[in-house]
C-alpha cells in the first residue's frame, strides 16, 4: 500500500480524521463570532435575549466540536459584570457540528448585569471556544445604555 493510503486508514481507524482535516476551525483562524443583543437598553438584574452567531466566512465547510446541552460552556465574556442563566442537563455529549460555506451555527443565552454598577453604559464582548481548542473566536464589542430600574 502506499504510505499516504495507510496514513489516511490509520487517521480513519483512530478517530483522528477530523482533527487532521485542515478545515477544523480548532486549527484555523477562520470563524467570525457575531453577537446580537434583543435589545439595547437594559435593567440591572432583568434578563435580556442575546443571540449567539458563530459564522463561516470561508468557501469550506467548518467543524467545531461542541457539547451537545452545555454549550455555554465553549462561550465566555471579556467583562465579569455580566453573565447568563445556565440549566439543568439531563444527556450531554460531544458533538461535532459542521458549517458550510456562509453558513452558521447559532444558539441564544438569556443575560443580566447581576449587580448594580455605576456606568450608564456598558460593554462587553463574546468569545467562542470549541472543544479541544485552544483558539478563542471573540465578537466585537456590545454596547448596552443601563436604564434605571425605577423606569
Amino acid at each position: 500500500m502506499k504510505p499516504k493510503l495507510l496514513l489516511c486508514l490509520a487517521l480513519v481507524l483512530s478517530g483522528g480524521w477530523l482533527t487532521a482535516l485542515p478545515t477544523n476551525a480548532g486549527d484555523t483562524n477562520s470563524l467570525r463570532v457575531v453577537v446580537i443583543p434583543s435589545k439595547t437598553e437594559v435593567r440591572i438584574k432583568e434578563t435580556f435575549k442575546v443571540a449567539l452567531r458563530v459564522e463561516n466566512p470561508t468557501t469550506t465547510n467548518q467543524t467545531v466540536r461542541v457539547w451537545s446541552c452545555s454549550w455555554d460552556e465553549e462561550w465566555k465574556t471579556s467583562n465579569p459584570n455580566i453573565s447568563w442563566l445556565g440549566w439543568a442537563c439531563k444527556k450531554n455529549g460531544v458533538k461535532n457540528v459542521e458549517i458550510p460555506p456562509g453558513g452558521a451555527y447559532t444558539n441564544e443565552l438569556e443575560m443580566l448585569i447581576p449587580e448594580p454598577i455605576s456606568e450608564k453604559t456598558f460593554s462587553f464582548r463574546m468569545g467562542f471556544t470549541p472543544i479541544d481548542s485552544k483558539q478563542t473566536f471573540w465578537s466585537g464589542e456590545v454596547k448596552l445604555n443601563v436604564i434605571p430600574s425605577d423606569k
